[in-house]
């Protein structure tokens, strides 16, 4: 079919003139060749839209991957940006309660690890002996006491946080200035995230919503750093004993960043 239209073009071009008149042969020759050139039109057309579609369906999947690259990269950024916020808020808590608080700041440090587990019982920090760190010296943050260290390294420390079962702090209730012991909750069996404060006197009048601060007796810890708030109270008399439930002060899910401090200024 296509050999015969190509003949009958070709027939077309030779047999046309300048004339006025068509013979009658041409005529026949122009009323088949015309139906046929309309098709071939059509069908190059179509043809030729086809693969300009295609083309353009190609480039707009290859600007939708680019703009994936892009909105995922954007949303990195923006992610970097907010951390890098929340850090800067985290940090200027921190000089502020420095700046606020009589305070012989050691060093401040971040969390490099923790012990398995939601709590912070125990965690590691990336300040050591080269920064003037030493067995014993008190961590804090802004919101209270954090707990103690416990191993030194050249660039690194451990740290005992008060919420963990081996850990004891002499402690005072700051409304009645009633000595006691504050221990964690915390152990390989049971986490609650709490601590409790026992050998108070058994005429002590504490109260929930009393504020736990450190004594400043044993040497460890300087003396009035906060620890909780009491929460509880169960009263034995009989048994001879007061136990204060503590809620710490510190949010002891999410630490990051903290202080290292020796003791008060003068």
């Amino acid at each position: 079919m296509i050999i015969l239209a190509i003949l009958l073009i070709v027939l077309t071009i030779v047999t046309s003139g300048q004339r006025d008149k068509l013979t009658s042969i041409e005529g026949l020759v122009g009323e088949i060749v015309t139906p046929v050139q309309e098709a071939l039109y059509r069908v190059a057309t179509s043809i030729s839209n086809f693969f300009n579609s295609f083309s353009e369906r190609r480039q707009m999947a290859q600007e939708y991957e680019l703009q994936k690259e892009r909105i995922k990269l954007l949303e990195q950024q923006l992610l970097e940006m907010d951390e890098a916020l929340r850090e800067n808020q985290r940090l200027e808590r921190l000089l502020d309660f420095k700046q606020e608080d009589n305070l012989n700041i050691v060093a401040g440090v971040r969390i490099t690890g923790k012990n398995p587990g939601n709590w912070f019982n125990t965690m590691t920090i990336d300040s050591g002996s080269a920064q003037g760190i030493t067995e014993n010296m008190a961590m804090i943050n802004d919101q209270g006491l954090i707990g103690r260290i416990t191993e030194v390294g050249k660039n690194w420390a451990k740290v005992r946080a008060i919420v963990d079962g081996q850990s004891s702090i002499s402690a005072i209730v700051e409304r009645t200035r009633d000595n006691g012991m504050v221990k964690g909750n915390n152990t390989f069996t049971t986490e609650d995230g709490l601590c409790q404060m026992i050998n108070l006197p058994l005429d002590s009048d504490i109260v929930v919503g009393d504020r736990i601060i450190t004594s400043g007796l044993g040497e460890v810890f300087p003396k009035g750093v906060l620890i909780g708030e009491v929460i509880e109270v169960v009263e034995e008399k009989r048994d001879k004993y007061i136990i204060a439930i503590i809620q710490p002060s510190v949010d002891f899910l999410r630490l990051e960043e903290g202080l290292v401090i020796g003791s008060f200024n003068d």
